[in-house]
């Protein structure tokens, strides 16, 4: 019995254990996507527990460059740890921790966060030591009320075309307020100055350079994203990422956004409405600290929960103080399911 780091020909067994930990398949092109394709971090940050040649546990890192308070270093963002159910109770989950953090500093890795499902959470916090640092702030803006009720109340499907004038009211204009708006299909060099112009907004935020951005959404294997950025005088000063999904109910997702000033939030807001304006619901995240959630607020939308924890753990004295989630600029794009 051992943990390891990956090797090329693991991918295999690692698919495997993935389906049968959370019951879901996953396309190939998608774990090549997040371990082999990230354009900074080449090397997969993978760890295995293997037993008699066969992989029973996994745990790993989506490795990203991160602003510190202005200079640039690398986190770990914790994703797919797993044990094969069959396994459970040889204290793999332990002996893979122990190795993530022992691992990690001689990486190089100076920070991980993640944002684990409650069982992991406490045996992450327990093992390791990490903090929990909150519970990330869902905001949502209901678009359609009566539509969204009907999905549980089927009476009032005869009466959710109403939702159209209540739509009426509430739809953002698209005022542009001097802004010219543009619709990206590729990042230039323009986003790695917006990153550098943006660096202090919080003291902990991932570098959304031109690299970073066209990997995380225009490459992406499996889902399809909308960025409209938008410029005065012919410099960026902001863009805005959006999503669509459908279900029983069409839900829009405010996915990342970021701007040089205060003048520029309100109207990257607007134009994510105007993207998302036959969803349903319109909602993302924003620590409550945030000038994000400021903007969220005054727009309308709500606080509805706070589902997902947020724990992080330094793995350098520099950032030990990054243990305060006061500290950090988090959108639903910084989680590689969204």
């Amino acid at each position: 019995m051992t943990v390891r780091r990956y090797q090329p020909g693991d991918e295999a067994q690692i698919q495997t254990l993935f389906t049968k930990t959370f019951h879901q398949e996953r396309p190939l092109g998608a774990w090549e996507w997040k371990f082999k394709q990230n354009p900074k971090h080449k090397e997969p940050f993978i760890l295995v527990f293997e037993e008699e040649g066969k992989i029973l546990g996994h745990i790993s890192l989506w490795l990203m460059d991160a602003y510190i308070k202005g200079e640039v270093t690398t986190v770990g963002i914790r994703v797919d740890t797993m044990v094969d159910p069959d396994a459970r109770g040889k204290g793999v989950y332990k002996k893979l921790n122990d190795a993530l953090l022992t691992e990690g500093k001689k990486a190089g890795i100076e920070y991980l966060y993640g944002f684990p499902a409650p069982k992991a959470k406490e045996l992450f916090l327990r093992y390791t030591g990490a903090t929990h640092l909150t519970d990330m702030p869902r905001w949502m803006y209901v678009q359609k009320p009566l539509h969204l009720l009907s999905t549980k109340f089927k009476p009032l499907k005869a009466v959710k075309s109403l939702d159209g004038l209540y739509t009426k009211l509430r739809s953002p204009k698209g005022q542009l307020d001097g802004y010219e708006k543009k619709e990206i299909t590729r990042c230039d060099e323009a986003f790695d100055q917006l990153a550098e112009q943006t660096k202090h907004m919080a003291d902990g935020l991932v570098v959304r350079d031109s690299a970073y951005l066209n990997w995380r959404y225009f490459d992406h294997a499996t889902k399809a994203y909308k960025m409209i950025a938008l410029y005065k005088e012919g410099e960026l000063k902001g863009y805005v990422i959006t999503h669509q999904s459908e279900g029983s109910f069409t839900n829009g997702l405010l996915i990342d956004w970021l701007g040089v000033d205060e003048h520029v939030w309100p109207v990257l807001l607007d134009q994510a409405l105007l993207e998302l304006k036959h969803a349903d619901v319109v909602q993302s995240w924003a620590l409550p600290h945030t000038f994000a959630a400021g903007i969220l607020k005054a727009k309308g939308f709500v606080h509805k929960d706070s589902p997902m924890p947020l724990v992080g753990k330094d793995l350098h004295p520099r950032t030990e103080e990054m243990n305060d989630q006061t500290k950090w600029y988090i959108t639903p794009g910084d989680v590689d399911s969204y």
